[in-house]
């Protein structure tokens, strides 16, 4: 569990060395190209004519092509709790934690570019990310469940409920619900009010051996 600064960045390793703004202007470079033409659309290629360097400048700065939508993705989630943690942590306990960090996390899709190139060009890319516990999906895993635990939810408890939680949020993003909407903050707070309790209570439950 991280202390209460939440430092993010540190514990996943995602942020670029101190000082490489060639990392990081490379990785806005690929950010921007994503959202214009997909992820799957994008090549190495692609990327490197935008930034105005060579492909193999870009695979020795950055990486592979998967290796690449990685870090893109990860530095977004990590980003977005990174700006939300104090309110976050201003909650009194894990399910609070969840709702609020739901709520908030739902108003950011909504309006988030790289959530709606998925929704436009491939949400089946998303299902990947998902499958992919080994890369992208789980620093995210450890981010939200980092957030999560305290004392009556411990970490290993904690990465169950956000495992869960993850998957439900990109459900109801990739499939909105009439029967269960998160289209407002009113709606997506009934819905984690009323669902995310059992989850968090659940997670608590020991794996049978």
């Amino acid at each position: 569990m991280t202390d209460a600064g939440m430092d993010l960045e540190h514990l996943l390793a995602v942020a670029p060395p101190t000082g490489d703004a060639e990392h990081t202007r490379l990785l806005d470079v690929a950010r921007a190209e994503f959202i214009e033409h997909g992820f799957r659309r994008t090549s190495v290629g692609d990327i490197a004519r935008r930034a105005k360097v060579s492909r193999p400048t870009v695979y020795r700065r950055i990486g592979e092509k998967d290796e690449i939508v990685r870090q893109v993705v990860v530095r977004e989630v990590v980003s977005f709790f990174a700006e939300i943690s104090g309110q976050i942590l201003d909650q009194g306990n894990p399910t609070d934690k969840a709702v609020e960090a739901f709520v908030l996390g739902i108003r950011e899709c909504r309006r988030h570019p790289l959530v709606a190139a998925l929704r436009q060009y491939e949400p089946e890319t998303l299902t990947s990310f998902l499958t992919d516990h080994s890369t992208t999906f789980e620093p995210i895993r450890v981010t939200i469940a980092a957030a999560l635990a305290d004392d009556t939810l411990p970490f290993e408890s904690a990465l169950r409920a956000a495992e869960i939680l993850i998957r439900l949020t990109a459900s109801l993003l990739m499939v909105p619900s009439a029967v269960l909407p998160t289209n407002t903050d009113d709606h997506a707070r009934w819905f984690a009010r009323t669902y995310f309790p059992a989850i968090i209570q659940a997670s608590t439950t020991p794996k049978p051996a």
